[in-house]
């Protein structure tokens, strides 16, 4: 039995950012603008990863998993909404930098009598927060713990759902040393009880921290194994589409349908490839793959792909991204320069050296102005996949 549950914990659920982009359906996969996001019933043992991938998340949601503890938050600045309920928490902790938490749901967790105090003194630090729900944590058999809250956490404006009216402060503010030694003396009964039951079987249906993980992770494993069932092509992995014909040639193709241009033409050095993606999309979700005689690019798994007409230098190549357009660009420097090309436009620049450009005589001794090139867009200069016959 222990060996089967090393076997479900080897399996833990971890907040990966695979898992945040599977739940950012809502945000085109986008992890790293994700405002919302719902890890409710899955496992979970700890929190981790937010701070690295999605730092601007307001609404966070992982009720009904077996976390332990409260952390790795301190980074998400714009966090309003945590949702914990339903998990095996013993402590509030590590929230006083989530400068924008207004509420905090903490129902159904293990916060014990004797971490009662200090959790609220955590909570205080956290100037922002407005609403908390405590119920069902062990803490709340005690009869003040709501009087408690309101006297030390003053910023609280809703307890348990209900507004916290001006003369319940006062009066709680009053009575808060009587409060104290109330609560000190139920821990003393609390460890007194422990104490009477040490030793004891404890049985398995006892709602304690221990059982409850024990049941979540083998609920998690059968779920698996049900959708292993029902299901068997969700586990499957997804094979990339092929980079190669059936005989060995590069295929040509533009699966997702973003724009690009490809220009071999205009530097007789240089070969350089723009694909337009999305600003927004993470650049982890981009794959770059630089040939002597061809360039490809996968973005979320849809490869565009291309052949080149003159070899490159792989080792000299560069790959860059706009952070304000999200423009990918790629810089091909050619094995061997083209010099019929280069000798073109040596000849191109000789002939507009010679030839006047055109100029507007202004009257009245006005400036003389001259009359811009009309500029190409980027949808101009683009080589289309419809523009090269054997692209898919």
């Amino acid at each position: 039995q222990d060996a089967a549950l090393l076997d479900i914990e080897s399996k833990m659920v971890r907040i990966t950012e695979e898992l945040l982009r599977k739940r950012a359906e809502h945000n085109e996969g986008i992890v790293s603008t994700l405002e919302e996001v719902s890890l409710h019933q899955y496992e979970i043992e700890k929190i981790e990863n937010f701070d690295k991938y999605c730092r601007h998340i307001q609404i966070l949601l992982l009720q009904n998993n077996i976390i332990e503890r409260l952390e790795n938050l301190s980074k998400l600045k714009q966090l309003k909404y945590l949702n914990v309920a339903l998990n095996n928490i013993i402590k509030i902790e590590n929230l006083e930098n989530c400068e924008s938490l207004v509420k905090l749901d903490l129902t159904c967790n293990f916060i014990e009598a004797e971490y009662f105090e200090e959790s609220l003194y955590n909570l205080k630090k956290v100037a922002s927060i407005r609403e908390l729900y405590l119920t069902g944590n062990p803490c709340t058999d005690w009869p003040g713990w709501k009087d408690l809250t309101i006297a030390i956490v003053d910023q609280l404006t809703r307890i348990e759902g209900e507004d916290v009216v001006p003369s319940q402060r006062i009066k709680a503010k009053q009575n808060f040393e009587q409060l104290m030694e109330s609560l000190q003396l139920f821990i003393e009964q609390v460890r007194i009880k422990k104490k009477e039951e040490e030793g004891k079987e404890v049985s398995e249906g006892a709602y304690t921290r221990e059982n409850r993980r024990k049941m979540y992770l083998e609920m998690g494993k059968e779920r698996e194994e049900k959708e292993r069932r029902e299901n068997p092509k969700k586990f499957e992995e997804n094979e990339p589409s092929p980079m190669f014909l059936a005989n060995g040639e590069i295929r040509q193709c533009n699966e997702g349908k973003y724009d690009f241009l490809l220009n071999e033409w205009d530097d007789p050095e240089m070969t350089v490839f723009e694909m337009k993606i999305p600003k927004y999309l993470n650049t982890s979700l981009i794959d770059v793959n630089i040939n002597p005689k061809w360039v490809s690019v996968r973005v979320k798994g849809k490869l565009t792909q291309l052949r080149l007409t003159e070899e490159i230098a792989v080792e000299k190549s560069t790959t860059q991204r706009s952070q304000t357009t999200g423009v990918l660009l790629i810089k091909m420097p050619k094995v061997t320069p083209n010099l019929i090309l280069k000798k073109q436009n040596e000849r191109m620049q000789k002939e507009k050296a010679q030839v006047k450009p055109n100029v507007i005589q202004a009257t009245n001794d006005e400036e003389t102005k001259t009359a811009p090139a009309p500029k190409q867009s980027f949808k101009d200069q683009k080589v289309d996949f419809d523009d090269i016959p054997d692209l898919e």
